[in-house]
């Protein structure tokens, strides 16, 4: 029964792969690089009317919940936060270090303006290597 129950489910998820691999492929769409609004839409508006103490906390401490988090979908595992033996597998090393810095920088500084260079270094990072991450995980969302 088990393996029966096993089976289906991977047919479901070859299935589903399939109709996102379709989707993307029928469907193409100019290249555009995503705004930091698109990316982090929370953190945007927190950096933009200043964060409070808990917000500067959350920044300096936990990874899953900062900038870099937001943008994996606060997962964690992106970011260094569960699994970092296996981040040269899953995760992004250059992902860690800006979390880091965010994390530097929330230490000294409270300023959107602060912020700025570290959040435009962190975008063009984000759309020359991840910009499909996001724009894969708004589909399986949207077509669940």
């Amino acid at each position: 029964m088990g393996k029966v129950i096993d089976k289906i489910v991977y047919i479901l998820c070859m299935v589903k792969f399939e109709f996102l691999k379709s989707t993307q492929t029928e469907s193409p769409r100019p290249e555009t690089d995503l705004t930091f609004d698109e990316i982090c839409p929370i953190w945007s508006n927190k950096l933009r009317n200043g964060i409070d103490e808990i917000d500067r906390r959350i920044l300096v401490k936990d990874s899953k919940y900062c900038v870099v988090g937001e943008a994996w979908g606060f997962s964690g595992k992106q970011t260094g936060y569960y699994v970092a033996p296996l981040i040269p597998i899953i995760g992004c090393w250059t992902c860690i270090k800006y979390g880091q810095n965010f994390s530097k920088t929330a230490r000294l500084k409270k300023s959107y303006n602060d912020f700025e260079p570290l959040i435009s270094e962190f975008l063009r990072h984000w759309n020359q290597r991840h910009k499909k991450v996001r724009s894969t995980r708004l589909n399986s969302i949207v077509t669940t």
